[in-house]
C-alpha cells in the first residue's frame, strides 16, 4: 500500500530547488535518506510532513491527493504522521507535559496519555525527569524528550530528521531499536535522514540518495 505518490515534485527553499521526478514509498517500510549538507535532505522531510506546498508536481498521501487548499483535509493528513525536527525545540512546561502535549492535541482520553507518557518514559529511561522543567535538560536528555515526545504519538509516518544527532551514545541502539520496534508492532512507516552510513545500512533496506538537489532510490541488494 501506498504511504507518498510524487511526482514531478519541485520544491523552493530561499535560492535551493529540490525536484523529486517519481518516487513511490510504500506503507510498513523503513526508508533512509542519505546526502551531503546542503542537498535538500530537510526539504524532503518538510514535503512529507506537509509543511512545505511545492510549487509544481503532484504530492498523494496514502490513497489521498494533498488537499493544501482544504484546511481541514490538509490538518487531518497532517495529524497522522509525526514529524521530528534536526533542532527540536522544547516547550517552556514538564518533560511530562511536553510528551504529552502531541496526544491531547489529539484529544486522546486522560487515561490513555498517562499510560503512553509513563510507556515511552520508561523505555527512554526519562522518569526521574518527568516533573523537571524542560528547559533545564541537558543536549543530550532534551533530545531523548523529544524523540519521546514523537514516539508517543505513534503515528502512522514518522519522519527524522538526523534523529540521533545529539543523543548520547549510550542511548543510540536504544533509540534505534525502538524506531524498529515501531515499525514492526504498528506497521509504522519511518523515513529518516542521516549522515552516518552505517547507521542507513543497519536501520534500512530502501535508501535514497539526494544528490544537486534531485532524489533517487537506490538498489538496496547492491550495497550488501
Amino acid at each position: 500500500m501506498t504511504a507518498y505518490r510524487l511526482n514531478n515534485v519541485e520544491c523552493r527553499r530561499g535560492g535551493f530547488v529540490l525536484r523529486v521526478d517519481d518516487l513511490l514509498l510504500e506503507r510498513g517500510e523503513i526508508y533512509s535518506v542519505t546526502g551531503p549538507n546542503g542537498c535538500g535532505k530537510t526539504s524532503l522531510l518538510r514535503v512529507l510532513a506537509l509543511l512545505d506546498r511545492p510549487v509544481g508536481g503532484r504530492v498523494q498521501y496514502g490513497d489521498d491527493e494533498v488537499g493544501y487548499d482544504d484546511r481541514s483535509a490538509w490538518l487531518r493528513q497532517r495529524r497522522s504522521s509525526a514529524y521530528l525536527m534536526q533542532h527540536p525545540y522544547l516547550f517552556n512546561m514538564s518533560v511530562y507535559d511536553n510528551i504529552a502535549y502531541g496526544l491531547r492535541l489529539r484529544h486522546v482520553p486522560l487515561a490513555e496519555v498517562r499510560q503512553r507518557v509513563h510507556d515511552v518514559m520508561e523505555r527512554l529511561t526519562l522518569e526521574r525527569f518527568a516533573r523537571r522543567n524542560a528547559h533545564t535538560l541537558s543536549g543530550g536528555e532534551s533530545q531523548r524528550v523529544a524523540l519521546a515526545r514523537t514516539f508517543v504519538l505513534e503515528a502512522e509516518v514518522m519522519l527524522l530528521d538526523e534523529f540521533t544527532s545529539g543523543v548520547d551514545r549510550e542511548y543510540v541502539e536504544t533509540v534505534e531499536a525502538y524506531v524498529r520496534e515501531l515499525n514492526r508492532s504498528h506497521g509504522t512507516t519511518v523515513i529518516f535522514t542521516t549522515h552516518s552510513a552505517s547507521q542507513a545500512h543497519r536501520m534500512s533496506d530502501h535508501p535514497l540518495t539526494i544528490s544537486h538537489g534531485e532524489v533517487r532510490a537506490c538498489d538496496a541488494a547492491s550495497r550488501r
